[in-house]
């Protein structure tokens, strides 16, 4: 790792580089975050009870003749 940091260091403004990264990911993080937390509860429970209907649906189905 040695060698990258030193191959890394030699060139001319990859600082701002790294700086744009970490902006890109705050952000992004950020976005999500605030999608998340404003999306209502109830569409909240309806993703999660479909996830369970689905399993069950698909049971009753096959299992039918």
């Amino acid at each position: 790792m040695k060698i990258i940091s030193n191959f890394l260091e030699d060139i001319e403004g990859i600082q701002i580089f790294y700086i744009i990264g970490l902006l890109i990911f705050f952000i992004l993080f950020i976005v999500i975050l605030v999608r998340t937390l404003r999306r209502p509860n109830k569409e909240m429970d309806d993703i999660k009870n479909s996830i369970l209907n689905d399993n069950k649906s698909e049971e009753t189905i096959t299992s039918q003749p």
